[in-house]
């Protein structure tokens, strides 16, 4: 401020707030809108015109056939590819060709039984008395009777 009571300050303003005031007139300033006419008034929440449904709809389906028609290349140029591909191979000979016949499987048709079987011929040699070898050289008694003639005996010659 540089006068005494500060009328010096406030006499610069004047000519820099008509400025403002005629450039708002005119509209030269940017971002400036048109003044309304008879439609409603705008704000920065304010529509003032709907979406056109057709066109929507329009672009939609132009999106649709477009992906279609992409998917639809895509398989064409795979199959016509896997076509080139498969005639370019040589073919196969009869070996390759020739049907295989696995063998049968090596199962047992009861496997219970065997077991059975088995652990009975076990119990009847460690119950009876018998030659060990063909020679007949050595023989083998009940396995019971073995115990009741070892016990109390020792093992050493």
């Amino acid at each position: 401020m540089s006068g005494q009571d500060g009328r010096t300050s406030g006499l610069r303003l004047i000519p820099a707030i008509l400025a403002a005031l005629i450039l708002r007139r005119s509209r030269a300033l940017p971002g400036q809108r048109p003044a309304a006419t008879d439609e409603a008034p705008a704000g920065p929440d304010y529509e003032t015109s709907d979406v056109d449904a057709g066109r929507t709809a329009l672009v939609m389906a132009a999106l649709a056939v477009s992906a279609l028609v992409a998917v639809a290349s895509m398989v064409w140029l795979m199959a016509h590819v896997a076509a080139g591909q498969r005639r370019d191979r040589p073919a196969f000979t009869p070996q390759q060709t020739a049907r295989l016949k696995p063998p049968p499987p090596n199962l047992q048709a009861d496997p219970y039984a065997d077991l059975a079987r088995e652990r009975a011929a076990e119990a009847a040699r460690l119950d009876a008395y018998g030659y060990a070898d063909a020679a007949r050289q050595r023989a083998h008694i009940p396995i019971d009777r073995a115990m009741t003639l070892s016990v109390g005996r020792s093992l050493d010659p």
